[in-house]
């Protein structure tokens, strides 16, 4: 399986696994943080500079932020399986690295570089320890499936192969 392949899945693995943990933790925070998550937030304040926030209804909200953060994931996921081979050490301690190292550069970064929010500065110390630590979730999830992906793959087609040839000297 080629390293875009093992993004995508892995990163569909790691993006739910983040979001059952922003689902878990969200509820643990106080009531005064309890708003939209920032991926609901940064939908809709794209979807506002964009003027589609008017033809979007509650349903379509909710798609398109899970959408977008799928979308994100994946493409996130996708660099990573890149890089995954190229950096020595445990998948998932890699993978949590990346993970904040994704969160960073998105919260700190690109969402402020781009004029949107919420940005790191914007969120209360509750909401960027919870965010941060989703990403540490994210990218361990990432890493350890991208991994199993990569050596389970290759044996799994061997096996395919293996009973293919079988198959031909029958």
């Amino acid at each position: 399986m080629n390293f875009l392949f093992r993004g995508i899945w892995a990163s569909v693995l790691a993006t739910s696994s983040m979001t059952l943990a922003l689902f878990n933790r969200f509820t643990k925070l106080p009531a005064s943080q309890q708003k939209p998550l920032p991926p609901a937030q940064l939908t809709q304040n794209i979807a506002k500079k964009t003027g589609l926030a008017e033809k979007m209804g509650p349903q379509m909200q909710e798609q398109a932020t899970m959408f977008s953060h799928y979308g994100y994931g994946l493409a996130c996921g996708v660099l990573y399986s890149y890089l995954a081979t190229k950096v020595p050490g445990p998948a998932m301690v890699k993978g949590g690295l990346f993970g904040l190292g994704v969160w960073a550069a998105s919260y700190y970064g690109l969402i402020p570089g781009m004029n949107l929010k919420p940005s790191a500065k914007d969120m209360a110390r509750e909401r960027n320890i919870m965010m941060a630590a989703s990403h540490v979730v994210w990218g361990a999830a990432l890493g350890y499936s991208e991994e199993a992906l990569r050596r389970k793959g290759k044996e799994m087609l061997a096996a395919g192969q293996r009973r293919s040839s079988l198959k031909d000297l029958v």
